[in-house]
Formats: C-alpha cells, sequence, structure tokens
C-alpha cells in the first residue's frame, strides 16, 4: 500500500483548542502551522477548569510534568448557600486519578496556555505564527488557500477554525448565526493569597437567587480565580476584557455570606473585568469542503459546568484520530462529526440547566437533588480510548 503524504493542516487560532490540535496532529504524522492573529499572546488573567475528562488527553500529549509545574488539585470542592453560607455538597477531588484514571485541575488560563505553546516548540519549533490574522479563505476539491493581512497566502490539504466564539473561519464559510445574549452577565478578577486567611483560600461555589460566584486557586496556590455570574435582560458590549468598577461587583453581592464578600473586596480595583455572555445557533455541520470547526467556534456553550476548555481539548484528540484512521481526509472528517455531534450537544445542554439550577433557590429540594447527581458521562468520557 502506498504511504499517504502527510497532510498539511492550517489551523486558525492558537487558543487552547488550536494549540491542543496542533499537538495531537503533529503526533498523528501531519505537518502542522498554527496561525494566530495576535502578535503577541498575552496573560489574560482568568483561571480555567481541567476536568478528568481533558486532563486525559493533555497527559497523553505529555504535557503532565509542563501541567504540574503550575497546577492546583484542590481535594474538595464545596457547594454553599450564597446567602448564609451554609454547606449544601462536599465533592471529594482527591480520588479523581483513581477514579477516573486522570486529575482534576484548576490552571490560570495563560499557564495552560505556555505549557501548551512548550510543548508544540518542543516538538515543531517553527509551527506557531503570531501576528496572522485572516481575511480570506478559497478552496477547491483537495486544497485551500488562506488569505492573510498583508497579502499574506497559504495553501492547506486542510484548515481548522479553532478561533473562538467569534470565529472569522465560521464567519466566512458557514450560515450566519448572530451571537444573542443569553441573559447572564460575569465579572473576573484574581486575588493574591499571600496575606489570605485559609478560609478564603478554599474551592467553593456560592450560589442562589439570580447569582452564583466561584472561587478556586490557581498558580500554584498563589492566586484566587473568582468568576461571578448575574441574570441581566440585556446587554449590549460583547467583549470580555471590559473594566469594572469593584463597586458595582460589591453591590451585586452584597447580600452574600461574609466569606465571600470579603474575598470580593480584596480583588484589585483595577484588575477586575466583565463580559456578557452570548450564544449562537448551533450548527448543523462543522465542515464545510476541507474546512472544520472546533471549540467555541464550532459549538459555544455557558460556563456553568466548567467544560468549555475540556470541550474544545476532546474535540482536538477525537479530530486527529478521525484524520489518522482514515486515507480519506472528507471521510476522516464526517467521522469526526459523527463522533462529537452527540457528545457536545449533550455537554452545551447540560451547562445551560446548571445555570437554572445555581439561579434557583439553593434550599430547594429540586435543587439540592440535581446537585447529588454524579457526573459520570462527563469525566469518564476519554477521548484517547472512546470508539470513533
Amino acid at each position: 500500500m502506498p504511504h499517504r503524504p502527510r497532510l498539511r493542516i492550517a489551523i486558525i487560532g492558537g487558543g487552547i483548542g488550536g494549540l491542543t490540535a496542533a499537538l495531537a496532529l503533529i503526533a498523528a504524522d501531519a505537518t502542522v502551522t498554527v496561525y494566530e492573529r495576535t502578535a503577541h499572546l498575552v496573560d489574560q488573567g482568568a483561571g480555567v477548569t481541567l476536568a478528568p475528562n481533558a486532563t486525559k488527553v493533555l497527559y497523553r500529549l505529555g504535557l503532565g510534568p509542563l501541567l504540574e509545574a503550575t497546577a492546583v488539585a484542590q481535594p474538595v470542592s464545596e457547594y454553599r448557600d450564597g446567602r448564609t453560607g451554609a454547606v449544601l455538597r462536599r465533592i471529594e477531588r482527591q480520588a479523581s486519578q483513581q477514579v477516573y484514571g486522570a486529575p482534576h485541575l484548576r490552571m490560570h488560563r495563560w499557564d495552560l496556555q505556555a505549557a501548551l505553546i512548550d510543548g508544540l516548540a518542543t516538538v515543531a519549533p517553527e509551527a506557531l505564527r503570531q501576528g496572522w490574522r485572516l481575511e480570506t479563505i478559497a478552496q477547491n476539491a483537495d486544497t485551500v488557500t488562506l488569505g492573510f493581512d498583508g497579502g499574506r497566502l497559504e495553501e492547506a490539504d486542510l484548515v481548522i477554525g479553532a478561533d473562538g466564539v467569534h470565529s472569522v473561519v465560521r464567519e466566512r464559510l458557514f450560515p450566519a448565526t448572530p451571537a444573542e445574549f443569553v441573559g447572564h452577565v460575569a465579572w473576573r478578577g484574581l486575588v493574591p493569597t499571600a496575606d489570605l486567611p485559609a478560609r478564603l483560600c478554599e474551592s467553593v461555589v456560592a450560589f442562589g437567587f439570580g447569582r452564583m460566584i466561584n472561587r478556586y486557586a490557581v498558580r500554584r496556590g498563589e492566586l484566587m480565580n473568582l468568576v461571578c455570574f448575574a441574570q441581566r435582560n440585556a446587554w449590549e458590549a460583547e467583549g470580555w476584557t471590559i473594566a469594572a468598577p469593584l463597586s458595582e461587583l460589591q453591590a451585586e453581592f452584597s447580600d452574600f455570606d461574609a466569606q465571600t464578600r470579603a474575598l470580593i473586596d480584596r480583588v484589585p480595583a483595577d484588575r477586575l473585568f466583565k463580559w456578557g455572555l452570548f450564544g449562537r445557533a448551533p450548527l448543523a455541520s462543522w465542515v464545510r469542503g476541507r474546512v472544520v470547526l472546533l471549540g467555541d467556534a464550532a459549538h459555544p456553550m455557558l460556563p456553568f459546568l466548567g467544560q468549555g476548555a475540556a470541550m474544545a481539548i476532546e474535540d482536538a484528540y477525537i479530530l486527529a484520530r478521525a484524520l489518522a484512521l482514515e486515507d480519506d481526509v472528507d471521510r476522516g472528517l464526517a467521522r469526526f462529526q459523527a463522533a462529537r455531534l452527540e457528545r457536545v450537544g449533550h455537554v452545551t445542554q447540560r451547562a445551560a440547566k446548571q445555570a437554572g439550577m445555581f439561579y434557583g433557590d439553593p434550599g430547594a429540594y429540586s435543587l439540592q437533588r440535581d446537585l447529588t447527581d454524579k457526573p459520570i458521562d462527563l469525566f469518564t468520557y476519554d477521548a484517547v480510548a472512546v470508539p470513533i
């Protein structure tokens, strides 16, 4: 049997999904170039949850030591009544490795991105190109031509759009699905832990009555990441780096428990940001010829399950596996999509449902019942080994 030529794959977007896809595809013997529009990737000051279904992939790609250099694996997470601080449920995380085959980690988003960049630099030092802003896409039966700013042209056998919820690839080739505000506004901030009492360094979700705040340690425990949500009827700006006054967040959560208020008070006033949560109607297909979407570009979801990054990581690895299993690229893309549509649709629906649970009365029996449901299908999923 003749050896199949190496696929030339262009990935648009140097975020978590795009970089994971690059590593997985290089391991599957593809030639990969990642085009990132920003000239310099920067620390955006946010945390990210990596549940076992995500860390299984990252460890498989050899990133374990890089993750462990900064990640935090807090042994316990608590769900608390936002107003009283009463503990409704405790989740033991320290047995994650034994139960699910991979750890449950929290990281600073930049630390994760830096680990992926370092991993890519080790196997393909020239693969990441920064300062390349995509403008046009044209394709024939088996070649895609990409036009970048400055008149630069590149060709590839396959293009992966991993450029986020505001995907240019999606905008250029796929049916228009305008972003719609989904009724939630969020704030984020990081609090140094050097002078924090131990009780403020715990992993806690405090919620109820239209609001929720999630806090957990990142960067070797040196910072507490806070992400706070509240319901709103309308929102105009769509960016997620909008500066917010600390007084606004303090007022929003003024009736929450003392620990929550004490941590909010310690957010550096010049490092608090807010954004509105937007959704898009789901696409019937993530594939157009030799172009495929993954992660938020394909299926943006609400953040209430902490699975957005995990879905992009799963997508990336399943795509690499699907392409490796098929001699024909089109069949490989069809196999990828067939393997992911049901899984992603299920998680997207659960994330939306979780928002309603968090915003209700914490003392309601139905809410407590839902919180005791174990996320077996989420965490036991293994993108490395699941049949596709």
